[in-house]
């Protein structure tokens, strides 16, 4: 996915999918990115992990589309971790909304990995 606020990226690391998101995610642009989060799991993957480490920007829009990502794939009995290096600004803003009452956080794609049982490769 392509437009002025964001660019989003996928690759595999065996059966989990990992988004990297590069910009602001906000209100235009929140059910896009949704949706092109949603598309890339099929039934055979455990989850995905989401590289926020590039994000500059999320408001309540970005906010509420990782809360419901991580609702919608629980009930495809999916799961949903989250990137945020520990000194970044972003990662005291979700902490403070419960973000890991959906989705837990953690400081590398490597440890969100093996948060899900894949070890990097």
């Amino acid at each position: 996915m392509r437009d002025p606020l964001a660019e989003l990226s996928f690759e595999t690391a065996g059966n989990i999918v990992v988004g990297r998101v590069v910009g602001e995610i906000e209100s235009v642009n929140a059910q896009e990115m949704s949706n092109a989060l949603a598309a890339q799991l099929t039934t055979d993957r455990v989850g995905l992990v989401i590289d926020l480490s590039g994000v500059s920007y999320l408001d309540s829009a970005g906010i509420e589309l990782l809360f419901d990502l991580a609702r919608r794939l629980r009930t495809h009995r999916q799961w949903l971790r989250l990137v945020v290096p520990v000194d970044a600004p972003m990662r005291r803003v979700l902490e403070l909304c419960d973000i890991d009452r959906a989705a837990p956080i953690d400081a590398t794609v490597e440890g969100a990995l093996e948060g899900l049982g894949e070890s990097p490769a």
